[in-house]
């Protein structure tokens, strides 16, 4: 059976010296795995044709005793050529695409999911360059995964005194909470959790940023975000530390 889908690659890996695997989200077949016979070849019809962080639109066989099928053609759609040149914004367009790849099972529709991230690309390519941009795509990310960071007070009692944030229980709790159940907690002022609370509330990242933060809230907000990723959705540290390194 041929499916054609609207499709943006995820992951390329060799197959043979001429052939590639490459891993998409579709917008309606979920995340799918097509081996690409001959798109290393100087004149495949397969050539600049697909590209990370771009949308395509592929045909393939798809094969119901395998998940990895046959791909039979490929056409660009939507190239996004500025990643070519915004290294910055490369960066961050290359942790969302591994993040959705870490997160998304084979062969699971999710229509919704192709939306976002085909969306937050697009957002990426004027607004990835700003370090604000990747903890407001994760809020949506989390939002959009049922896994929305609860801030407005302690998860456990209620409370709103001495708030700080526990990845483990998803949100923020209070210092009483923390200290009877023993809970690893991450400083976090007031501040900081009022500025994540507003973020979450922004569906549009021309407002996050141009937040000015001072090292002090850079530093206590991205270290809220990585944990909170590692914890939600089970994500190496090492994965979001990179797009720090230089910033």
């Amino acid at each position: 059976m041929i499916i054609r889908a609207t499709a943006i690659p995820l992951a390329c890996y060799p197959y043979s010296s001429t052939s590639q695997i490459v891993h998409w989200l579709t917008r309606y077949q979920g995340k799918v795995s097509t081996v690409l016979k001959g798109a290393m070849r100087p004149r495949s019809p397969f050539l600049g044709e697909y590209d990370l962080f771009s949308t395509s639109e592929l045909l393939y066989f798809e094969k119901r005793t395998h998940t990895l099928h046959a791909g039979k053609e490929c056409a660009m759609l939507h190239r996004r050529d500025r990643f070519r040149s915004d290294w910055r914004a490369m960066q961050a367009a290359s942790y969302l695409t591994a993040l959705i790849n870490r997160t998304t099972p084979e062969e699971a529709p999710h229509p919704e999911l192709f939306v976002l991230f085909d969306e937050l690309l697009d957002l990426a390519e004027e607004y990835g360059r700003h370090t604000n941009f990747v903890p407001w795509a994760e809020l949506q990310f989390s939002r959009h995964h049922g896994h929305t960071p609860h801030l407005a007070d302690c998860v456990l009692c209620g409370s709103i005194k001495e708030l700080r944030f526990c990845a483990s229980q998803g949100g923020t709790v209070c210092a009483v909470c923390s200290r009877k159940h023993k809970l690893p907690m991450i400083d976090c002022a007031p501040d900081v959790i009022a500025m994540l609370q507003t973020w979450l509330r922004a569906d549009h990242p021309a407002g996050p940023v141009k937040t000015q933060l001072t090292p002090r809230q850079s530093l206590a907000l991205n270290a809220v975000m990585s944990t909170f990723m590692m914890y939600q959705f089970s994500l190496p540290p090492n994965l979001r530390e990179k797009l720090f390194i230089q910033a």
